[in-house]
């Protein structure tokens, strides 16, 4: 009796155990062959279409050349399982560099015209941006102009250069010539009557002048004179005849200012300076003899100084002024004048 209800009860335990291990097995094999399946279809091993795949490749000028399909289909099976690959298709360093001339010659032109626009105003400055503006000038400005254009032209060199001498001095080469002339009292009548002398030798000088050299003559005591206007004149027959009256006219009298006169032949611009001078007091100081040289700007200053009997030493500001403008300086003995 206790043998057979032992069993009884043992029965349903072992049946229940046997159906749980069968469903275990089928449900495994049912899952196993799901993702079988499943990872077919993902990889390529179903019957989907194989999608398109393209590469560009750009060059650095933004021009792109793709490639087709076809470029991309992998190669024959070698039994090497990584035939196909993408990595064979791409370009290695040993394939040669890609050629965008085609792609650059078959671009189109440049001058073709861009819709809407005139191709005839491309090219037309802008005025608005004062490109090509058309600036009026009124009467007052061309006069102005006209004068720097003459007064341009006037300091260009022109023709020759000529050599003069006055006062037995030494060669004074140039084409504009500036003479500074003392007509302080003791360069009169009434001191050493240098300018009667002077009257001839510098009308002798400038006669041997061709028209277009320049000259003028500066007179100074304490104030500045010239001929006509302060500015050089052509050597004309006409400026030529002023010469002589100019410097018979001349009133000795007044002090002396050096620097003055020197600065206003300087201002016109010449080749040589000549100062004639007794070189009377006050002389031309350290200061004032490096304002003449920088107002000189290469021109060259020669010095004939005036006296009455041996020479004098005292006035040797003169000899400076000359050797610190590539001059000459000389001393002349007026008694010896009319010998």
């Amino acid at each position: 009796m206790s043998e057979v209800s032992a069993n009884r009860v043992g029965a349903p335990g072992g049946g229940s155990w046997k159906s749980f291990a069968l469903s275990l097995v089928i449900h495994t094999g049912l899952l196993v062959a799901l993702a079988f399946l499943w990872t077919t279809r993902t990889v390529g091993g179903g019957d989907e279409a194989p999608r398109r795949v393209e590469i560009v490749l750009a060059s650095p000028d933004d021009d792109a050349e793709y490639l087709e399909q076809a470029d991309l289909q992998p190669a024959e099976q070698s039994g090497d399982d990584d035939a196909g690959s993408l990595i064979d298709v791409l370009p290695s360093s040993d394939a040669p560099p890609i050629d965008t001339s085609q792609v650059l010659t078959e671009a189109a032109p440049l001058d073709v015209p861009l819709p809407g626009l005139d191709s005839t105003a491309m090219a037309r400055p802008d005025v608005r941006a004062g490109a090509a503006r058309t600036t009026h000038l009124t009467p007052e400005q061309e006069a102005m102009l006209a004068a720097e254009q003459a007064a341009f032209e006037a300091r260009r060199p022109k023709g020759p250069a000529t050599t003069l001498r006055v006062f037995g001095s030494g060669d004074l080469t140039g084409r504009k010539f500036v003479f500074v002339i003392d007509r302080s009292k003791s360069m009169g009548g009434q001191g050493l009557n240098v300018l009667k002398a002077a009257s001839a030798e510098l009308g002798a000088a400038i006669n041997s002048l061709e028209k277009y050299h320049q000259f003028q003559i500066v007179a100074y005591h304490h104030q500045t004179v010239t001929i006509t206007r302060r500015a050089l004149l052509a050597a004309t027959s006409d400026a030529k005849a002023e010469v002589s009256e100019f410097i018979e006219n001349l009133a000795a009298f007044g002090g002396t200012e050096h620097e003055g006169a020197l600065i206003t032949a300087l201002s016109m611009d010449p080749d040589v300076v000549v100062l004639l001078t007794d070189g009377g007091l006050p002389d031309l100081n350290e200061s004032q003899l490096r304002r003449i040289s920088r107002a000189a700007r290469g021109a060259q200053i020669h010095c004939i100084q005036f006296g009455s009997g041996p020479q004098q030493d005292r006035n040797t500001f003169m000899r400076l002024l000359a050797a610190q403008n590539s001059g000459t300086y000389r001393y002349v003995d007026v008694s010896e004048l009319d010998k």
